[in-house]
Protein backbone atom coordinates (compact mmCIF):
# COMPACT_ATOMS: atom_id res chain seq x y z
CA UNK A 1 0.00 0.00 0.00
CA UNK A 2 1.12 3.35 -0.74
CA UNK A 3 1.17 5.64 2.24
CA UNK A 4 1.79 9.45 2.84
CA UNK A 5 3.28 10.85 6.22
CA UNK A 6 2.17 14.38 7.39
CA UNK A 7 4.18 15.48 10.14
CA UNK A 8 6.59 18.66 10.18
CA UNK A 9 8.65 16.69 13.36
CA UNK A 10 11.78 15.73 11.65
CA UNK A 11 12.50 13.44 14.65
CA UNK A 12 9.46 11.44 14.40
CA UNK A 13 9.36 11.11 10.66
CA UNK A 14 12.22 9.22 11.20
CA UNK A 15 10.92 7.17 13.93
CA UNK A 16 8.08 6.62 11.67
CA UNK A 17 9.60 5.55 8.55
CA UNK A 18 12.21 3.30 10.84
CA UNK A 19 9.18 1.20 11.77
CA UNK A 20 7.49 0.52 8.42
CA UNK A 21 10.19 0.87 5.86
CA UNK A 22 10.84 -2.84 7.23
CA UNK A 23 6.97 -3.39 6.33
CA UNK A 24 7.32 -5.09 2.66
CA UNK A 25 3.31 -4.46 2.36
CA UNK A 26 4.01 -1.08 2.80
CA UNK A 27 5.29 2.04 0.23
CA UNK A 28 6.48 5.27 2.08
CA UNK A 29 6.11 8.20 -0.03
CA UNK A 30 7.76 11.12 0.43
CA UNK A 31 6.70 12.67 3.60
CA UNK A 32 5.54 16.03 3.43
CA UNK A 33 5.55 18.89 6.37
CA UNK A 34 1.96 20.89 6.04
CA UNK A 35 -1.05 20.75 5.57
CA UNK A 36 -1.26 22.60 1.97
CA UNK A 37 1.82 20.09 0.84
CA UNK A 38 -0.17 17.14 2.14
CA UNK A 39 -3.60 18.27 0.15
CA UNK A 40 -1.36 18.82 -3.04
CA UNK A 41 0.30 15.31 -2.47
CA UNK A 42 -2.93 13.12 -1.69
CA UNK A 43 -4.06 14.60 -5.27
CA UNK A 44 -1.20 13.40 -7.35
CA UNK A 45 -0.26 10.43 -5.40
CA UNK A 46 -3.19 8.97 -4.50
CA UNK A 47 -2.39 6.96 -1.34
CA UNK A 48 -4.20 4.23 0.22
CA UNK A 49 -3.89 5.38 3.29
CA UNK A 50 -2.21 8.70 5.47
CA UNK A 51 -0.74 9.72 8.90
CA UNK A 52 -1.55 12.86 9.66
CA UNK A 53 -0.23 15.14 12.36
CA UNK A 54 -2.79 18.07 12.98
CA UNK A 55 -0.64 20.73 14.98
CA UNK A 56 1.12 21.67 11.06
CA UNK A 57 2.27 25.28 9.75
CA UNK A 58 1.89 26.91 6.74
CA UNK A 59 -1.24 28.57 7.23
CA UNK A 60 -3.53 25.28 7.24
CA UNK A 61 -3.56 22.62 10.04
CA UNK A 62 -4.63 19.27 9.99
CA UNK A 63 -7.80 19.87 10.22
CA UNK A 64 -8.35 21.77 7.94
CA UNK A 65 -6.40 19.25 5.60
CA UNK A 66 -8.35 16.63 6.10
CA UNK A 67 -11.28 18.93 5.20
CA UNK A 68 -9.73 19.74 1.71
CA UNK A 69 -8.71 16.26 1.20
CA UNK A 70 -12.03 14.63 1.75
CA UNK A 71 -13.88 17.16 -0.52
CA UNK A 72 -11.23 16.45 -3.29
CA UNK A 73 -9.54 13.25 -3.09
CA UNK A 74 -10.97 10.97 -0.27
CA UNK A 75 -8.72 8.40 1.36
CA UNK A 76 -8.20 6.79 4.85
CA UNK A 77 -6.89 9.46 7.13
CA UNK A 78 -5.44 8.48 10.65
CA UNK A 79 -4.23 11.01 12.83
CA UNK A 80 -1.35 11.05 15.06
CA UNK A 81 -2.29 12.98 17.80
CA UNK A 82 0.27 14.62 20.15
CA UNK A 83 -2.00 17.06 22.78
CA UNK A 84 -4.78 15.27 24.98
CA UNK A 85 -5.73 18.27 26.67
CA UNK A 86 -5.96 21.14 23.62
CA UNK A 87 -6.79 24.62 25.47
CA UNK A 88 -9.95 26.12 23.31
CA UNK A 89 -10.55 23.47 20.99
CA UNK A 90 -9.87 19.93 20.08
CA UNK A 91 -8.69 19.14 16.97
CA UNK A 92 -8.75 15.22 17.06
CA UNK A 93 -12.20 15.25 17.18
CA UNK A 94 -12.65 17.91 14.65
CA UNK A 95 -10.71 15.43 12.79
CA UNK A 96 -12.63 12.55 13.08
CA UNK A 97 -15.35 14.96 12.47
CA UNK A 98 -14.11 16.08 8.66
CA UNK A 99 -13.51 12.61 7.72
CA UNK A 100 -10.76 11.35 9.79
CA UNK A 101 -11.33 7.43 10.32
CA UNK A 102 -9.06 6.77 13.45
CA UNK A 103 -6.89 8.35 15.95
CA UNK A 104 -3.56 7.21 17.42
CA UNK A 105 -1.43 9.17 20.40
CA UNK A 106 2.21 9.45 19.29
CA UNK A 107 4.54 7.73 20.99
CA UNK A 108 5.65 8.95 24.65
CA UNK A 109 8.92 8.64 26.23
CA UNK A 110 9.37 4.99 27.27
CA UNK A 111 11.40 1.37 26.42
CA UNK A 112 11.61 -0.91 24.24
CA UNK A 113 8.80 -2.32 25.08
CA UNK A 114 6.82 0.81 24.81
CA UNK A 115 8.52 0.76 21.31
CA UNK A 116 7.13 -2.68 20.73
CA UNK A 117 3.62 -1.64 21.82
CA UNK A 118 3.76 1.47 19.82
CA UNK A 119 4.68 -0.67 16.60
CA UNK A 120 2.04 -3.29 17.31
CA UNK A 121 -0.80 -0.66 17.28
CA UNK A 122 0.83 1.05 14.15
CA UNK A 123 1.00 -1.62 12.14
CA UNK A 124 -2.37 -3.47 12.84
CA UNK A 125 -4.05 0.25 12.22
CA UNK A 126 -2.38 0.67 9.06
CA UNK A 127 -3.25 -2.38 7.44
CA UNK A 128 -7.10 -2.20 8.84
CA UNK A 129 -7.59 1.24 7.82
CA UNK A 130 -6.31 0.81 4.45
CA UNK A 131 -9.07 -0.56 3.67
CA UNK A 132 -11.75 1.59 5.87
CA UNK A 133 -14.53 3.06 3.63
CA UNK A 134 -14.88 6.68 3.57
CA UNK A 135 -16.71 8.89 1.03
CA UNK A 136 -16.21 12.59 0.17
CA UNK A 137 -17.34 15.33 1.36
CA UNK A 138 -18.41 18.63 0.16
CA UNK A 139 -17.23 22.01 1.37
CA UNK A 140 -18.98 24.06 3.64
CA UNK A 141 -18.03 27.25 5.51
CA UNK A 142 -19.06 25.72 8.90
CA UNK A 143 -17.92 22.45 11.10
CA UNK A 144 -18.11 19.51 8.29
CA UNK A 145 -21.07 17.37 9.00
CA UNK A 146 -20.65 13.25 9.19
CA UNK A 147 -21.01 11.93 5.86
CA UNK A 148 -19.95 8.33 6.89
CA UNK A 149 -21.84 6.89 3.66
CA UNK A 150 -23.93 7.94 0.99
CA UNK A 151 -26.69 7.85 3.38
CA UNK A 152 -27.28 11.12 5.33
CA UNK A 153 -28.65 11.88 8.31
CA UNK A 154 -32.24 12.75 7.07
CA UNK A 155 -35.50 11.90 8.05
CA UNK A 156 -36.79 8.60 6.14
CA UNK A 157 -39.70 6.33 6.57
CA UNK A 158 -38.53 3.30 8.80
CA UNK A 159 -40.86 1.08 10.56
CA UNK A 160 -40.41 2.23 14.18
CA UNK A 161 -41.11 -0.01 17.07
CA UNK A 162 -44.13 0.65 18.67
CA UNK A 163 -43.76 3.85 21.90
CA UNK A 164 -41.87 1.99 24.49
CA UNK A 165 -40.33 2.89 27.88
CA UNK A 166 -36.97 3.30 27.52
CA UNK A 167 -34.79 3.78 31.08
CA UNK A 168 -31.25 3.70 29.27
CA UNK A 169 -29.44 4.21 26.20
CA UNK A 170 -25.86 1.82 25.69
CA UNK A 171 -24.04 2.28 22.63
CA UNK A 172 -20.73 0.42 21.79
CA UNK A 173 -18.21 1.68 18.94
CA UNK A 174 -14.79 1.38 17.71
CA UNK A 175 -13.71 2.84 14.51
CA UNK A 176 -14.97 5.50 12.94
CA UNK A 177 -17.50 5.34 15.84
CA UNK A 178 -17.00 8.47 17.19
CA UNK A 179 -18.81 11.06 14.87
CA UNK A 180 -22.12 8.87 14.20
CA UNK A 181 -22.33 8.93 18.33
CA UNK A 182 -22.30 12.56 18.02
CA UNK A 183 -24.80 13.17 15.39
CA UNK A 184 -27.09 10.54 17.15
CA UNK A 185 -26.49 12.73 20.12
CA UNK A 186 -27.56 15.59 18.49
CA UNK A 187 -30.34 13.74 17.38
CA UNK A 188 -32.00 12.88 21.08
CA UNK A 189 -33.51 15.50 22.37
CA UNK A 190 -32.25 16.82 25.59
CA UNK A 191 -32.58 16.56 27.94
CA UNK A 192 -32.83 12.62 27.61
CA UNK A 193 -35.73 11.23 29.96
CA UNK A 194 -33.12 8.59 30.31
CA UNK A 195 -29.50 8.04 30.75
CA UNK A 196 -26.94 7.22 27.94
CA UNK A 197 -23.79 4.97 28.41
CA UNK A 198 -21.07 4.56 25.78
CA UNK A 199 -18.64 2.62 25.39
CA UNK A 200 -16.02 3.74 22.79
CA UNK A 201 -12.84 2.02 22.13
CA UNK A 202 -10.42 4.57 22.32
CA UNK A 203 -6.71 6.09 22.99
CA UNK A 204 -6.19 5.82 26.88
CA UNK A 205 -6.32 9.79 28.19
CA UNK A 206 -8.79 10.95 25.21
CA UNK A 207 -11.72 9.96 26.84
CA UNK A 208 -12.22 13.49 28.65
CA UNK A 209 -11.68 15.18 25.39
CA UNK A 210 -14.38 13.15 24.05
CA UNK A 211 -16.85 14.26 26.65
CA UNK A 212 -15.85 17.41 26.04
CA UNK A 213 -16.64 17.20 22.29
CA UNK A 214 -20.03 15.19 22.75
CA UNK A 215 -20.88 18.16 25.30
CA UNK A 216 -21.42 20.20 22.44
CA UNK A 217 -24.40 18.00 21.29
CA UNK A 218 -26.63 20.05 24.07
CA UNK A 219 -26.48 17.17 26.16
CA UNK A 220 -24.72 17.16 29.99
CA UNK A 221 -21.74 14.62 29.60
CA UNK A 222 -19.45 12.89 31.84
CA UNK A 223 -16.07 10.92 31.74
CA UNK A 224 -16.92 7.96 33.62
CA UNK A 225 -14.56 6.74 36.42
CA UNK A 226 -17.00 4.47 38.61
CA UNK A 227 -19.58 4.98 41.28
CA UNK A 228 -21.78 7.60 39.34
CA UNK A 229 -25.13 7.16 40.13
CA UNK A 230 -27.33 6.87 36.52
CA UNK A 231 -29.29 10.07 36.06
CA UNK A 232 -31.86 10.87 33.57
CA UNK A 233 -30.17 13.54 30.86
CA UNK A 234 -26.31 12.47 31.25
CA UNK A 235 -24.39 10.79 28.89
CA UNK A 236 -21.51 8.79 30.65
CA UNK A 237 -18.61 8.14 28.65
CA UNK A 238 -16.47 5.02 29.52
CA UNK A 239 -12.88 5.26 31.00
CA UNK A 240 -10.05 4.01 28.35
CA UNK A 241 -8.39 1.66 30.55
CA UNK A 242 -10.73 -0.34 32.47
CA UNK A 243 -14.66 -1.86 31.67
CA UNK A 244 -17.55 -0.07 32.76
CA UNK A 245 -20.98 -1.75 33.97
CA UNK A 246 -24.20 -1.37 35.02
CA UNK A 247 -24.38 -2.09 38.86
CA UNK A 248 -27.81 -1.58 40.74
CA UNK A 249 -28.21 1.75 39.07
CA UNK A 250 -25.10 2.76 39.71
CA UNK A 251 -21.64 2.79 37.31
CA UNK A 252 -18.76 0.55 37.79
CA UNK A 253 -15.25 0.43 36.57
CA UNK A 254 -13.77 -3.17 36.04
CA UNK A 255 -10.19 -4.95 35.38
CA UNK A 256 -10.00 -4.87 31.74
CA UNK A 257 -10.66 -8.88 30.61
CA UNK A 258 -9.77 -8.58 26.94
CA UNK A 259 -8.19 -7.00 23.77
CA UNK A 260 -11.02 -4.09 23.40
CA UNK A 261 -11.22 -1.61 25.78
CA UNK A 262 -13.59 -0.76 27.15
CA UNK A 263 -15.71 -3.51 26.41
CA UNK A 264 -19.07 -3.11 25.10
CA UNK A 265 -19.89 -6.89 25.71
CA UNK A 266 -19.47 -5.94 29.56
CA UNK A 267 -21.18 -2.75 29.56
CA UNK A 268 -23.85 -4.35 27.36
CA UNK A 269 -24.55 -7.70 29.54
CA UNK A 270 -24.82 -5.72 32.40
CA UNK A 271 -27.41 -3.31 31.05
CA UNK A 272 -29.21 -6.26 30.00
CA UNK A 273 -29.14 -7.58 33.62
CA UNK A 274 -30.47 -4.76 35.16
CA UNK A 275 -32.80 -3.09 32.47
CA UNK A 276 -33.69 -5.99 30.47
CA UNK A 277 -36.11 -4.71 28.41
CA UNK A 278 -36.47 -1.44 29.07
CA UNK A 279 -32.94 -0.90 27.44
CA UNK A 280 -31.87 0.23 23.62
CA UNK A 281 -28.88 -1.06 22.96
CA UNK A 282 -27.22 0.16 19.52
CA UNK A 283 -23.66 -1.07 18.31
CA UNK A 284 -21.76 1.08 15.89
CA UNK A 285 -19.00 0.77 13.05
CA UNK A 286 -15.66 -1.08 14.32
CA UNK A 287 -12.84 -3.83 14.25
CA UNK A 288 -13.31 -6.85 15.54
CA UNK A 289 -16.75 -8.35 17.09
CA UNK A 290 -16.73 -6.93 20.62
CA UNK A 291 -20.42 -5.66 21.44
CA UNK A 292 -22.31 -8.77 19.32
CA UNK A 293 -22.42 -10.93 22.15
CA UNK A 294 -23.70 -8.75 24.38
CA UNK A 295 -26.23 -6.93 22.21
CA UNK A 296 -27.66 -10.55 21.77
CA UNK A 297 -27.56 -10.69 25.75
CA UNK A 298 -29.83 -7.72 25.41
CA UNK A 299 -31.68 -9.18 22.78
CA UNK A 300 -32.87 -11.79 24.31
CA UNK A 301 -34.14 -10.17 27.43
CA UNK A 302 -36.57 -8.31 25.02
CA UNK A 303 -34.40 -4.77 25.08
CA UNK A 304 -34.76 -3.15 21.45
CA UNK A 305 -30.82 -3.97 19.73
CA UNK A 306 -29.79 -2.09 17.06
CA UNK A 307 -26.75 -2.72 14.76
CA UNK A 308 -25.52 -0.03 12.04
CA UNK A 309 -25.93 -1.83 8.60
CA UNK A 310 -22.61 -2.81 6.81
CA UNK A 311 -22.92 -0.25 3.93
CA UNK A 312 -22.68 3.02 6.06
CA UNK A 313 -19.71 1.28 8.12
CA UNK A 314 -16.05 2.75 8.55
CA UNK A 315 -15.13 -1.08 9.32
CA UNK A 316 -18.28 -3.74 9.30
CA UNK A 317 -16.27 -5.83 11.74
CA UNK A 318 -18.67 -5.19 15.30
CA UNK A 319 -22.40 -4.87 13.59
CA UNK A 320 -21.64 -7.42 10.74
CA UNK A 321 -20.61 -9.98 14.35
CA UNK A 322 -24.22 -8.66 15.86
CA UNK A 323 -26.04 -9.51 12.53
CA UNK A 324 -24.31 -12.22 11.90
CA UNK A 325 -25.51 -14.40 15.12
CA UNK A 326 -29.11 -12.83 15.21
CA UNK A 327 -28.25 -10.61 17.76
CA UNK A 328 -29.93 -7.30 16.29
CA UNK A 329 -33.86 -6.45 16.35
CA UNK A 330 -33.32 -3.96 13.65
CA UNK A 331 -30.20 -2.67 11.02
CA UNK A 332 -30.10 0.53 10.52
CA UNK A 333 -28.90 3.40 8.43
CA UNK A 334 -27.27 5.97 10.69
CA UNK A 335 -30.55 8.51 9.11
CA UNK A 336 -32.87 5.62 10.38
CA UNK A 337 -31.01 5.52 13.98
CA UNK A 338 -31.45 9.62 14.07
CA UNK A 339 -34.90 9.24 13.47
CA UNK A 340 -35.20 6.42 16.33
CA UNK A 341 -33.29 8.95 18.28
CA UNK A 342 -35.97 11.14 18.18
CA UNK A 343 -38.65 9.11 18.96
CA UNK A 344 -36.88 7.41 21.95
CA UNK A 345 -36.42 10.98 23.45
CA UNK A 346 -40.41 12.18 23.42
CA UNK A 347 -42.36 10.88 26.05
CA UNK A 348 -44.12 7.94 25.81
CA UNK A 349 -47.78 7.88 25.36
CA UNK A 350 -49.77 6.65 28.43
CA UNK A 351 -51.26 3.51 29.14
CA UNK A 352 -55.19 3.06 28.28
CA UNK A 353 -55.28 2.79 32.14
CA UNK A 354 -54.03 6.26 32.62
CA UNK A 355 -50.67 5.43 34.08
CA UNK A 356 -47.32 5.38 32.03
CA UNK A 357 -45.35 2.60 31.72
CA UNK A 358 -43.37 1.17 35.13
Amino acid sequence: MKLLLVEDSRSVVAFLEQLLRREPDIELLPPVANGRDAVVAVQRWNPQLVLMDLVLPGGMDGVEAITEIMATAPCPIVVLSGQLETPGRDRTFESLRAGAVDVLAKPTAGGLEAVKDFRERLLRTVRVMAHARVVGRRRTSQRPSLTLSAVPLTPVAIPLPEPRACSLLAIGGSTGAPPLVYELLRALPSPAPFPVVVAQHIVRGFEPGFARWLAGTGHRTVAARGGEWLEPGVVYVSPADSDLAVRGGKLQTLPSRGVAVPSVDVLFESVAGFYGARAVGLLLTGMGEDGARGLLTLRQTGALTVAQDGASCVVDGMPGAARAMGAASQTLTPGEMAMLMAALGRPTPPSPSGRGPG
